[in-house]
């Protein structure tokens, strides 16, 4: 009882001081407000060691990124046109794991005389992990001449930062290439042979380059489609044109035993955007010097391109089977008429 009356009266004693009270009450205070500011400032520590090692982690996949591209690109020509523009043509072989895209593409051009350089963003040119593609690109490069011999060199320039050179066709292929000047004048790349999904967008058609496969196994559920070959024109002198008269002709097996002959038109098609253009415009080929230079050649018209464009339907596609290809090449070489037939390939319908 005595305690209980003495601890009383200390609390009477430090109520009646208000001073000895209020201290209490503001050390308590400070506390609470010390241990809220450190548990503050602890989280916000944590918080911001999380986004620095985050950010590490993403800096280290982006240089791992970075050094496991190993885009290789070859074959690659050049062909001086009108209004100072150079058509350039490469193969795009991506071995690596990862898709690359290409969003620059650099251009330097020299002789004796002349020095001059240009560039262009792209779109669209993406090559997947393990996957090979045939581009051609356009460029601007002021001061050219169509005549002119010129010195080429060209870069890529991947959305991860890297540079990727061009390198031109080896000696290998050009001596490869002589064993057609007995049959004639044109070579078809036996291994750039490919096919694609034909599309209508807007009103206008065009090929779908993502969809690209073998032209040596076709999938009739992918019709309307497109073929493309790889032709070099290998005459010592004279630049070849093909007309909308050129052709790719098969004879397709269909059920019961039966055949039928099907032809797919020479069509202009825009390298970037995939777009046929219509009305049709003659093919140049220009003749190998200083180097042989391969051109991608598309078929895909139902007709002979005029003033519309209309794609073989479906229906027209037989199978499942095997059916012999030959391309029917006509045109002009130097002024003159000239006509070729390539027995080239064959390839397989699959239903």
């Amino acid at each position: 009882m005595t305690i209980r009356l003495s601890l009383r009266k200390r609390f009477r004693k430090l109520t009646a001081n208000s001073k000895g009270f209020s201290s209490v009450i503001g050390t308590t205070f400070m506390v609470l407000v010390m241990m809220f500011l450190s548990t503050t400032v602890f989280l916000w520590t944590l918080s911001q060691n999380t986004l620095y090692n985050e950010a590490i982690r993403e800096k280290n996949q982006l240089e791992s990124d970075v050094l496991s591209e190993n885009v290789q690109i070859t074959n690659t020509t050049y062909v001086v046109n009108a209004n100072d523009q150079v058509q350039i043509s490469a193969a795009i072989t991506n071995p690596s794991s990862l898709s690359v895209q290409f969003t620059t593409l650099w251009v330097y051009a020299s002789n004796a005389t002349y020095t001059g350089y240009n560039f262009t963003t792209l779109s669209n040119v993406n090559v997947k992990g393990g996957a090979y593609l045939s581009r051609s690109f356009d460029m601007i490069v002021k001061g050219l001449r169509s005549k002119g011999a010129y010195s080429f060199a060209s870069w890529l320039i991947t959305g991860r930062g890297n540079v990727v050179p061009l390198q031109k066709s080896t000696s290998s292929n050009i001596v490869t290439s002589q064993t057609t000047q007995g049959i004639g004048s044109l070579m078809m790349s036996f291994t750039n042979f490919f096919y694609y999904k034909v599309i209508l967008n807007q009103g206008s058609y065009y090929l779908d380059f993502s969809s690209q496969a073998s032209g040596y196994l076709v999938n009739k559920n992918d019709a309307p489609i497109a073929f493309m070959v790889t032709l070099t024109n290998l005459d010592s002198k004279d630049d070849i044109l093909l007309n909308p008269y050129s052709e790719f002709f098969s004879i397709l097996p269909f059920t019961g035993g039966a055949y039928q002959a099907v032809t797919w038109y020479i069509v202009n098609v825009n390298p970037t955007t995939g777009l046929i253009n219509v009305p049709f415009t003659n093919i140049l080929l220009p003749h190998p010097a200083p180097d042989p230079i391969p051109k991608s050649v598309y078929f895909a018209s139902m007709d002979p391109v005029q003033s519309s464009f209309t794609p073989l339907p479906q229906n027209k596609m037989a199978g499942p089977g095997t059916a012999p290809v030959n391309l029917a090449l006509i045109g002009t070489k130097g002024g003159s008429p000239f006509g070729q037939n390539i027995p080239f390939v064959s390839i397989y319908i699959n239903s």
